[in-house]
């Protein structure tokens, strides 16, 4: 796995871990949890925030570069990087999350074309940016 996509998985598992670390199935819980206890003490002296306001786009911003900047010691990003594939072998799953802004775009699509009911991810379809100058936007499945 590339560092960029082990580096943006961590995040949206640090962002969810805090906000849903009571809500997910048993099993699940228990490792999101686990890496939340594990990664919290990282961010609470420079980003005290992360846990009371995950959603906030400062807090985010600032909890990116605190993780890219973490990522540069070598041990921690191999700790990081074995702890997302455990989550993501759990069953933790992530699809089509965007966490940037889209600017100048034509047409945009996020998601599938077909709708399947039995797929299931605890985050899909999620945009978390600002969207301008664009000329056409639709989020979702079956589009």
């Amino acid at each position: 796995m590339d560092p960029i996509t082990i580096l943006s998985a961590a995040l949206g598992f640090l962002f969810q871990g805090a906000a849903q670390s009571k809500t997910a199935e048993k099993a699940k819980n228990e490792l999101l949890d686990g890496f939340w206890q594990w990664i919290r003490p990282l961010f609470l002296e420079d980003v005290p925030e992360v846990a009371e306001n995950p959603d906030a786009p400062e807090v985010q911003e600032q909890a990116g570069k605190k993780l890219l900047a973490l990522a540069q010691d070598e041990q921690f990003f191999q700790e990081l990087a074995q702890r997302v594939a455990k989550l993501q072998q759990a069953g933790v799953r992530q699809k089509n999350v965007v966490e940037s802004d889209i600017t100048r775009v034509k047409k945009i699509r996020i998601g599938d074309k077909e709708y399947n009911p039995n797929d299931r991810y605890d985050m899909k379809n999620i945009f978390k940016g600002n969207v301008s100058d664009a000329d056409e936007f639709i989020l979702g499945d079956g589009h």
